[in-house]
């Protein structure tokens, strides 16, 4: 009876085993569950942007060349201390100086290229004076003569076309220019009674601007940039006169020119610089 009864237990338990190796075969194998996207935004140069520059002004052309004077009357005629030199034929004076304002502008890209418009404003201390002397000679007393010519302040509305290398943009602008000058010009000659010619003129002039710059996106929504402009206002014409010593109406006309080069840095805060999210798996 005990064989009988370890028999049966043994064959239950067999039976229990492939019972449960069957029911575990036939459970659903675990779904797959694939990992989520990693989300990136794309930098973009699209959009508006705001920004403070800063920078000097170099070269340009000598401004303040003769250009007319009196020949007549007699009593009048420059011609004698044009020819000795009492009278300059140049005074040489440069724009150079420094400058500093704010830009905004705006972008559009399509593909690595870049289309934009910017619009600037600077107060600027561009200028100079140049004095001549002259000693005496040729039957002319002696004189000393001073030009000015100073630029207070210039914008430009311009546009711009860049290539763009990921958050580097190289481009290129061009566009209007306007600002103040003021000329000056003074042929003082000893004695006074020989000649006290002064005269000056202040104008808003009307020009273009040109160059080239670089920009670079160096954390989300911001870029430096350096850039170079070369910047004309035309050219101003200034009488002087000497209508005490001379009432007749003797004149020297000089020609001064508003031209010069620019290298400025600047930094800008980008308003829309992230643009469509893209998915990597």
């Amino acid at each position: 009876m005990k064989k009988v009864l370890l028999s049966t237990a043994v064959a239950l338990v067999g039976i229990a085993t492939v019972a449960g190796s069957a029911s575990a075969a036939d459970l659903a194998a675990r779904p797959y569950t694939k990992a989520p996207p990693i989300v990136e935004p794309i930098f973009t140069w699209t959009g508006w942007y705001i920004g403070v520059n800063g920078g000097g002004s170099f070269g340009g052309s000598s401004t303040g060349k003769l250009a007319a004077f009196s020949t007549a009357p007699a009593g009048n005629d420059f011609t004698p201390a044009v020819a000795a030199g009492g009278t300059p034929r140049a005074l040489g004076v440069k724009h150079n100086g420094g400058f500093g304002g704010g830009q905004i502008g705006y972008n559009w890209q399509t593909g690595p290229w870049v289309w934009g418009l910017e619009t600037d404003i600077q107060g600027a201390s561009i200028g100079s004076a140049s004095t001549v002397v002259f000693p005496g000679g040729g039957g002319i007393v002696p004189s000393v003569s001073t030009g000015r010519d100073r630029i207070d302040w210039f914008g430009t509305f311009r546009g711009r076309v860049g290539y763009a290398a990921d958050r580097v943009l190289f481009y290129a602008t061009g566009g209007l220019a306007y600002g103040e000058a003021k000329s000056s010009i003074s042929n003082i000659y000893t004695p006074n009674t020989a000649g006290v010619f002064v005269g000056s003129k202040s104008d808003t002039r009307v020009g273009w601007a040109a160059g080239a710059g670089i920009e670079w996106a160096f954390l989300p929504g911001w870029s430096l940039k350096g850039e170079y402009l070369h910047v004309d206002l035309g050219r101003t014409s200034v009488n002087a006169t000497d209508p005490i010593n001379f009432p007749g109406g003797a004149f020297a006309t000089y020609r001064f020119k508003h031209d010069f080069d620019s290298a400025r840095v600047g930094i800008n805060y980008h308003f829309n610089s992230l643009g469509p999210i893209l998915a990597k798996y």
